[in-house]
C-alpha cells in the first residue's frame, strides 16, 4: 500500500470513529441551547423554595422562559441531569433532551406524567444514569405555563417493555420516568409523587389577640 493511501485509509478511519462525537456536539448543543433560554437565576429559585415551598410542597411559579419546541424542563440535581423536554418520545425528541409520552398527563398537572430518555445514546447523557438515583432524590419539572413542581422518588424498579403499568393512570399528580435497560429489552423505572404541602402555621384566636393588644 503507498504512503497516500495508508493516509487515506486512516483519515477515513478516524472520520469513521469521529462522526458519532459530531452528532453528539450538535444534538448536545441545541441541547444546551434549550436549557440557556430556559434557565432562570439560582438565587431566585432557592429563595422561591424557601419562601414558597412550605405553603406549596414544591409548587411554585418560576420565570423560566420556555423555548420554541420544548414543554418543559427537568432537573435532577443528584444525577447532574438538566435537560428540555419535548411533547412525544420519537428519535426527533430523544435526540435533542426528554420526551413527554401523549396521552399521559400533563406536566405539573393531577395525573401520571411519563417521561422517557435514551439510555447511552450517542447523541447525549440524557437518562443513561438514571439507575443511579436512590430513594428520596428530588425531582425536579417546570412546564410551559412556568410553574415548577417538586418530586420524591419512592420507588424504582425494572420492567417489561410493554408493562402498561408504566403508564397507569392516578387521581393523585405524579411523575413517572424510565429508559432502556438491559439492551433494551427491559425498562428501568423511576416513581415520583409530589412533595406533600406543608400548611403554613396559624395563630390562635388567643394569640392574635395578644398581638393586638400589644
Amino acid at each position: 500500500m503507498s504512503r497516500r493511501k495508508f493516509i487515506f485509509v486512516v483519515m477515513i478511519g478516524i472520520a469513521f470513529v469521529a462522526i458519532p462525537f459530531v452528532f453528539r456536539a450538535i444534538d448536545r448543543n441545541n441541547s444546551d441551547k434549550h436549557i440557556r433560554e430556559f434557565e432562570v437565576n439560582d438565587d431566585e429559585t432557592d429563595e422561591g423554595e424557601k419562601n414558597q415551598g412550605k405553603a406549596s410542597g414544591g409548587k411554585k411559579k418560576s420565570s423560566k422562559e420556555i423555548p420554541d419546541g420544548a414543554v418543559g424542563i427537568i432537573e435532577i440535581k443528584s444525577l447532574d441531569i438538566c435537560y428540555p423536554i419535548f411533547e412525544g418520545a420519537d428519535s426527533t425528541q430523544l435526540n435533542m433532551g426528554i420526551g413527554h409520552m401523549e396521552n399521559t398527563a400533563p406536566l405539573c398537572e393531577k395525573g401520571n406524567a411519563v417521561l422517557a430518555g435514551h439510555n447511552g445514546s450517542r447523541r447525549g447523557v440524557f437518562f443513561t444514569n438514571l439507575s443511579g438515583i436512590r430513594i428520596g432524590a428530588k425531582v425536579r419539572v417546570t412546564n410551559k405555563k412556568k410553574v415548577t413542581h417538586t418530586y420524591e422518588v419512592y420507588e424504582t424498579g425494572v420492567y417489561g417493555p410493554y408493562d402498561e403499568t408504566v403508564y397507569a393512570a392516578s387521581e393523585e399528580e405524579c411523575l413517572t420516568l424510565f429508559t432502556c435497560a438491559y439492551s433494551g429489552s427491559r425498562r428501568f423505572v423511576v416513581r415520583c409523587r409530589l412533595i406533600n404541602p406543608v400548611p403554613e402555621p396559624t395563630e390562635s384566636p388567643q394569640e392574635n389577640g395578644q398581638a393586638e393588644q400589644e
